[in-house]
């Protein structure tokens, strides 16, 4: 067995990512889970970033040299593995469907603990962000159109 030994740079750089990741997905679980009872939200937001993070440090650290290009690899398999945990916050009822928000905010979340671990803080934080204010103003906005339609189905005749 082969030990992988980080140097004290890599190891803070390492452990800054994770926290990082950790701190910018935890507000999107928060999000989710007050406002939409979701089943997942305060510990899978924050799971998904950091797991995310950490497969692509191991890729960083795997995939160097002329075998660089098979990171994308790494970066594929992340956003199908995240996709099928994203899916089973899915939920089909009788006449609707629920939980599409929170699938692709899982999803999105993959790509801040990405992002985090290639070095992109900025666009991790405007990622972490954008969700944010996507998931908030919405909301209102969701609830007027559903309304709407509501209405316009009980009227027409």
């Amino acid at each position: 067995m082969t030990f992988v030994s980080l140097d004290a740079g890599e190891l803070l750089r390492l452990l800054v990512s994770i926290v990082l990741s950790c701190v910018l997905s935890f507000p999107l679980g928060w999000e989710r889970k007050r406002h939409s009872r979701a089943v997942v939200g305060l510990r899978v937001f924050p799971l998904v970033a950091v797991g995310a993070c950490v497969y692509v440090f191991v890729g960083q650290s795997l995939f160097t040299g002329e075998a660089r290009a098979e990171q994308s690899d790494v970066l594929q398999g992340l956003m199908t593995g995240i996709g099928f945990v994203g899916a089973g916050a899915i939920i089909k009822h009788s006449g609707g469907v629920s939980g599409l928000a929170t699938a692709a905010a899982i999803w999105t979340t993959g790509a801040i603990g990405a992002a985090v671990a290639y070095g992109f803080y900025a666009l991790a934080v405007v990622l972490a962000l954008v969700n944010l204010f996507i998931l908030e103003s919405t909301r209102k906005l969701t609830r007027q159109v559903e309304d709407a339609l509501e209405s316009d189905d009980g009227t027409s005749g």
